[in-house]
């Protein structure tokens, strides 16, 4: 009986999961998305946020990179463009509520609308211990780590709001979560991180019902300019560096900018619209794994 009831069912199933009109996971054609922090220096290799308006342009979106020195979004929007894509430079501390607004304000009148905001912006992420924590140092991480976030997400809202639909992305650390390493740690990063996160969360909550989303990316060990800055700036030795990193990561070597950039895509697109209110690990494994024998 059961066997019979297996064979008549599942091609009912099937036909009734399957759509003929379900989005392609790599197709975010006319989708309009804002990425703040997003670009590095023309010196540097790109970093994640940079990355990620790559990839999301290559993948048909109209792509408005933001970052507080203009020649760093300027040079990931000419590579969009030269590729043939569509890219705009801001250049904006999202920090202050008024330059915060002006994205908005511009990707309105550039492209008419906005479906969705990624938020990549990252304070000094140098593990510095709680020793050498000064006032003034934590309140510029946490102004930069979740005080931006807040402002970017008080003036993209109501926009999504009026139009029915909206998409907020945060990239977080897995510092904010699960920690990283012992010793040294990076307090006012990680605690910033992690509030914007929630954040991100409950606004997904709260708004579900009215077509937006919140979701966030716990991103691990990635290789890049941030990373490779912070070690220039320590004095410490690169290779040193990055041979102790990708020992952390179970598959024995860190992640890649564009390996995050593909989850951001992903969750862009309208294959991701059950996805809410959540935490994505893109951390290899490291998570779910504690170092040593």
């Amino acid at each position: 009986m059961l066997r019979r009831l297996l064979t008549t069912t599942a091609p009912t199933l099937g036909r009734r999961a399957l759509s003929t009109n379900a989005p392609f996971c790599g197709d975010l054609s006319g989708k309009v998305i804002v990425v703040a922090g997003a670009g590095n220096p023309p010196e540097e290799e790109l970093g994640i946020g940079a990355t990620t308006s790559l990839v999301l342009a290559r993948l048909g979106a109209k792509v408005v990179s933001v970052s507080n020195a203009e020649v760093n979004c300027q040079t990931i929007t000419d590579i969009i463009n030269k590729e043939g894509n569509t890219g705009l430079a801001h250049t904006a501390d999202v920090c202050n509520a008024a330059e915060a607004k002006g994205v908005l304000d511009r990707t309105i009148a550039e492209f008419g609308h906005c479906d969705g905001m990624i938020n990549a912006g990252v304070h000094n992420a140098m593990p510095n211990g709680f020793g050498k924590m000064t006032e003034d140092y934590w309140k510029m991480a946490i102004d930069i780590n979740l005080h931006a976030h807040f402002q970017l997400v008080h003036n993209f809202l109501p926009h999504f709001e009026e139009r029915g639909t909206g998409n907020i992305i945060h990239f977080t650390t897995i510092a904010g979560s699960v920690g990283l390493g012992i010793g040294k740690q990076r307090h006012s990063y990680a605690a910033g991180k992690a509030a914007a996160a929630v954040f991100t969360k409950r606004i997904g909550v709260e708004y579900a019902k009215k077509g937006i989303r919140g979701n966030v990316i716990q991103i691990g060990y990635v290789s890049g300019p941030l990373v490779n800055r912070a070690v220039a700036q320590g004095g410490a030795d690169i290779n040193a560096v990055t041979a102790t990193r990708d020992s952390y990561v179970p598959r024995g070597k860190q992640g890649t900018p564009e390996e995050i950039a593909n989850v951001a895509a992903f969750l862009s697109s309208d294959a991701s619209r059950f996805v809410n209110a959540t935490d994505i690990f893109v951390d290899g494994g490291g998570s779910g794994c504690t170092y040593g024998p």
